[in-house]
């Protein structure tokens, strides 16, 4: 019975993420044919431009996100961008790049997935003569600009909170999986605060990448739970682990645990700010500016402009006090009172619209 009702706690949340992205591709429009004024080829109006968005995690509020600011910069830029994507598929995703290949885009953003995957099928689209940039995935190559959060200072945000909040004591339980690459970042950064903080002791660790990604990662927080009721403190770097955590800290009358987290949504802004809820604080960027820095990225390659190899977008931290002390409780009124969080200065052009 706990795991239907936690399955129907996060079903619309779910049937959004998945069933809108989960197979086959979708078109954002444009406003192809007019071009840009002052801007270069191909973007003065000589051809339509087509991109392929190529996703391996689609599930949850920050993958929406990320795609809405994708498409609404494409739109802007009179891009046709067609959606790849299939939650967790690795297979899929490399076929998907194959795909985007034979569909002759004039380039391939990558969103997420393993290097030993998406390193082949993305040096193929360079030998196809198609650009690469990539999102939160390492493929080894120099010629393909890496987009990420600076997950080694999110991770480091969060945790320097916990040390704070608990005076560098705390017995911590912890949510992670190996193998994804701003997981494995924010890792290290939990790694580095532990050696700096004795007193901040790890005590168990859980973590899966199961569908729906917040109910089964509350199953094993429960569990864990239960064998170290010591817990005093959990540390989640990425929010949908962060809701699992607190779905099974309210069941089990547990408030009393302080979460820390990575990332944020409307649904996480509304939890951390419930009157008596554990969610004490998240480290994050705007997921709607990184996937619109995405495609700013691949339109600037295409007109033979040079990137950085790594673009970082730096993140800020909310505690559940400063949103309450703003009175924000969705996304907008967030970037309405912290305009800095929407702020970034990559893949800019005078002639490209934000």
């Amino acid at each position: 019975m706990k795991n239907m009702k936690r399955i129907l706690v996060v079903f619309m949340m779910v049937l959004l993420s998945t069933m809108a992205f989960a197979n086959g591709s979708k078109e954002a429009g444009s406003t192809g044919g007019k071009g840009l004024p002052g801007a270069p080829a191909p973007f003065d109006g000589s051809k339509q431009v087509h991109i392929a968005l190529v996703r391996q995690m689609v599930e949850g509020e920050f993958m929406q996100m990320w795609r809405a600011g994708a498409e609404e910069q494409a739109k802007k830029l009179g891009i046709k961008l067609t959606v790849l994507g299939k939650n967790m598929d690795n297979k899929a995703e490399a076929d998907f790049v194959y795909q985007a290949i034979s569909m002759k885009v004039d380039g391939i953003i990558i969103d997420h997935g393993l290097t030993e995957t998406m390193q082949k099928p993305a040096a193929d689209a360079l030998a196809a003569g198609i650009p690469v940039i990539a999102f939160d995935v390492d493929l080894h190559n120099p010629k393909i600009p890496q987009i990420a959060q600076d997950d080694h200072a999110l991770g480091r945000m969060a945790l320097e909170q916990l040390v704070k909040d608990f005076n560098g004591k705390a017995n911590v339980g912890y949510v992670y999986v190996s193998g994804i690459l701003p997981l494995d970042k924010r890792d290290a950064a939990f790694t580095k605060i532990k050696k700096e903080n004795p007193g901040i002791k790890e005590i168990v660790r859980t973590g899966t990448l199961e569908s729906p990604f917040s109910v089964k990662n509350a199953n094993q927080v429960e569990a864990s739970l239960r064998a170290h009721p010591e817990i005093n403190a959990y540390f989640s770097p990425y929010d949908e682990f962060a809701k699992g955590v607190v779905m099974a800290l309210k069941e089990m009358n547990r408030t009393d645990i302080k979460v820390y987290s990575a990332d944020i949504s409307t649904q996480d802004i509304q939890l951390m700010t419930t009157e008596g809820n554990p969610w004490r604080a998240t480290a994050c960027t705007n997921p709607s500016v990184i996937g619109a820095t995405s495609v700013r990225g691949i339109a600037l390659l295409l007109t033979g402009a040079t990137l950085p190899h790594n673009l970082l977008i730096e993140p800020m931290l909310f505690t559940n006090d400063m949103l309450k002390k703003a009175g924000v409780k969705n996304m907008d009124e967030l970037k309405a009172k912290f305009p800095k969080f929407s702020e970034q200065k990559l893949a800019l052009a005078p002639w490209i619209p934000e």
